[in-house]
């Protein structure tokens, strides 16, 4: 994740799909959530439990 972090940092758009909660706390990063193909949350700075 530091690797992908220091590359966003630079200026490149990095996406990564996960279910692992503590990495998408930590990251506070934007998240997009996808139920049944609908975006049902796009947060800029969110957390896994973050409300709509």
């Amino acid at each position: 994740m530091n690797l992908l972090n220091e590359i966003n940092m630079r200026g490149t758009t990095v996406i990564v799909a996960t279910h692992a909660k503590d990495i998408v706390d930590k990251m506070k990063k934007r998240v997009i959530q996808i139920e049944k193909s609908n975006i049902v949350r796009d947060d800029k700075k969110g957390g896994y439990n973050s409300e709509i």
